[in-house]
């Protein structure tokens, strides 16, 4: 997720450091802290000072420190009831070895319910190096809207349990622990009607360029009745907004004459504009809407199984989709949506008279041994070379490789990706989906699925920072699982439901307007928005 950068132009004088987490000084009586006084873990806002009232007034955009303090448990053991030789096995990542404890964190607004996680990083102490000694975490909440936030969360595992690659166990106990805020604090924020974060505003904000911008779920009744509005994906009666730009109502029709007259970050000026795109059963989805026109799964449609979850065995009558075909053609124009020309090689009696761009997709698992083959072999030249040359390549990563790939060996096997992809697209600019958001009781199952919210965001992380270093500027990012993320509580446990890690059909329509506006904003472009969508131009400022 792209941060959002504090601009002194758009606020009020007030330091926005001062309740930050390096403006506070660490209470170090905190690590002498022991079992004896207490095993349930609390948070503090150290910017609350005893004696203050239980609320901390700042402005939009200032940083508030949290601390999250997991005492030890003595005895019992969260895991008493698992040998202790099991739970020894139980350890963090390599990427980030002082990582415990898994917390969800969240402040939440009670007039709007918008609800903000907030990202946590262990505090460096020799404590943290040991498994069942005092853990503490910090983290800062950055809100942008104007209401009273209370700070709820919960201590999901202990002891490492969170990340079960060794051994590949689910532990037995899921039991979350509520998080006591200390003094009930709270936190309000004002929103000063000059600040591009009023909502009064929000209508004047640029489109957004990048499909990784931060935001926020509000009530769809808050959206003003503007034309941009109308449109926006809804979600049990919630729109999606991004902080410090807006979404384009693009439609499908719109992103596939994009697509044709305006070839965004192509290497190239002709041929039909031609995507490559390797994907999971999320990508799957996701073509599903582009190549029916936004038809699969709407309106009151949306409701079937399929569509809130696991489409696997839907017979989709516009390309195969099953998981038995790897490899598909789809040609596209934006009147016919989009048909599959050819399927594993072989060649479909059917064709669009006119295209306006192609799409060729392979459906992977990642850099699992679940490709029905070796993964490497779906990058060597002679594979790629099959399909017409890309004007632009799509890679999901790490909803499989989190669920099926200890993360040494994810580590390793991404960096040969990087060098087939460095190798087979020399110039062409790559877009990097990241892997869906998780919370929660893991899903169960034969082989057993380790998919769990830290493990998603680190592997996620990992990918990354490597396909930045290898890839520069030719590196986009497509950050679906913050769309998730930003739920209330109650919804993300509605939506990792589905064992297979996909989104309701609604979600699938907003990550893909993500990627419509990461690639058609008309200032990227340099020029005019597609025509014939319908409205008059966007005035970008």
């Amino acid at each position: 997720m792209r941060p959002i950068v504090y601009n002194r132009d758009m606020w009020s004088s007030e330091n926005t450091e001062q309740y930050s987490c390096a403006a506070q000084p660490f209470d170090d009586a905190i690590w002498g802290l022991s079992g004896a006084n207490g095993t349930h873990p609390f948070a503090i806002l150290p910017a609350a000072q005893p004696g203050d009232r239980s609320t901390l007034r700042v402005t939009a955009g200032q940083s508030v420190c949290i601390r999250v303090v997991v005492p030890p448990i003595r005895s019992p053991s969260v895991l008493a009831r698992q040998e202790k030789d099991i739970v020894e096995l139980y350890q963090p990542l390599p990427n980030e070895p002082t990582l415990w404890d898994s917390i969800i964190l969240d402040a939440v607004g009670q007039k709007s319910g918008i609800s903000i996680p907030i990202k946590l990083r262990p505090v460096q102490h020799i404590s943290m190096v040991h498994r069942n000694a005092l853990h503490v975490y910090e983290g800062e909440l950055q809100a942008f809207d104007e209401d009273v936030f209370s700070i709820t969360g919960s201590v999901e595992y202990r002891e490492g349990s969170w990340n079960y690659e060794q051994p590949s166990l689910l532990p037995s106990i899921y039991s979350p622990e509520q998080i006591a805020v200390v003094r009930n604090v709270q936190v309000a924020v004002h929103v000063p009607r000059t600040s591009t974060f009023h909502p009064e505003n929000h209508i004047h904000l640029p489109i957004c360029q990048h499909a990784d911008e931060p935001g926020r779920w509000v009530d769809a009744s808050a959206m003003p009745p503007t034309a941009e509005s109308q449109g926006i994906p809804v979600f049990n009666n919630k729109v999606w907004l991004p902080y410090r730009c807006r979404l384009r109502n693009y439609s499908y029709s719109d992103f596939l004459r994009c697509l044709e007259e305006y070839r965004p970050l192509s290497p190239d000026s002709t041929g039909k504009y031609t995507i490559h795109w390797f994907g999971d059963a999320n990508t799957r989805r996701a073509l599903k809407k582009i190549s029916s026109l936004g038809q699969w799964c709407s309106g009151i449609m949306a409701n079937r199984p399929q569509c809130i979850c696991d489409d696997s065995g839907e017979s989709f009558g516009r390309f195969t989709g099953q998981n038995t075909v790897r490899d598909t053609l789809l040609e596209l124009n934006d009147e016919d949506g989009g048909w599959s020309v050819r399927e594993n090689g072989q060649i479909k009696e059917r064709g669009l008279f006119h295209s306006q761009a192609k799409i060729y997709f392979h459906r992977w698992e990642g850099l699992t041994q679940y490709n029905g083959g070796r993964w490497q072999d779906i990058f060597r030249p002679s594979a790629i070379s099959q399909y017409p040359r890309a004007n632009l390549v799509v890679v999901s990563l790490g909803n499989m490789d989190v669920s099926f790939t200890q993360f040494l060996e994810y580590s390793r096997q991404l960096n040969e990706l990087v060098a087939l992809l460095q190798a087979v697209y020399e110039d062409q600019h790559i877009l990097l989906r990241m892997p869906q958001y998780f919370c929660c009781r893991a899903p169960s199952g034969n082989p057993t699925r380790r998919m769990q919210k830290d493990r998603n965001r680190l592997y996620g992380e990992y990918a990354q920072r490597l396909f930045e270093l290898h890839f520069g500027q030719r590196l986009h990012m497509w950050d679906v699982g913050s769309i998730v993320e930003t739920l209330p509580l109650d919804q993300r446990k509605q939506v990792a439901a589905c064992a297979v890690n996909t989104v309701p059909s609604e979600i699938v329509d907003l990550e893909n307007l993500q990627l419509i506006n990461g690639l058609c904003n008309p200032a990227l472009l340099r020029t005019k928005p597609p025509r014939g969508n319908g409205r008059d131009p966007v005035e970008l400022d």
